[in-house]
Formats: structure tokens, sequence, C-alpha cells
């Protein structure tokens, strides 16, 4: 039994720290938003940040939504931005 737990206690942590996908990574969003897309952060970062934002404001990539068609993730995605200012 204590094996048992032991597995399971291993293995919620490495979902835990790795999550489902274990490409995803934790991300600071503002710097996403703020930093320019040649900087080193970005180059490591393009897939993560994609995600974060898009997963922030509810769409599946943010970067194909058409804002100007789009009011109500437009004002996320302000809303968003303000935040990092």
């Amino acid at each position: 039994m204590k094996k048992i737990i032991l597995n399971f206690v291993m293995a919620f942590n490495l979902f835990t720290q790795f999550g489902c996908n274990s490409s995803s990574k934790q991300v600071d969003i503002c710097k996403c938003l703020t930093e320019p897309g040649n900087s080193k952060y970005m180059q490591e970062n393009k897939d993560a940040c994609r995600e974060e934002i898009s997963k922030e404001i509810g769409v599946d990539n943010w970067e194909k939504v058409n804002m100007s068609q789009n009011p109500e993730i437009s004002a996320k995605f302000d809303a968003l931005a303000r935040r990092c200012k």
C-alpha cells in the first residue's frame, strides 16, 4: 500500500510540475506582451506566450483573431495589456 501511495504522489508531482503537455511552461504574460518579437525571451517562449495570452482572453489563438471584428475579445485583450503597464 505504501508503494501505491508513493507512486501516486510521484505521479501527481510530475503532473503538477509539467501539466498534461510537457512542452508547456510558465511565462510572464506581461513580458510576452511587451518584449520585442526578436528578443531572446520571445524566441525561447513564443509558443508558450501565444498559449497563455490566448487562454487569458478565451480564444484558441489570439494571433488569428480579427480584433476589429470581435469587440468582446478586443476588450479583453486591451484590459490584459492595461494590466501590464
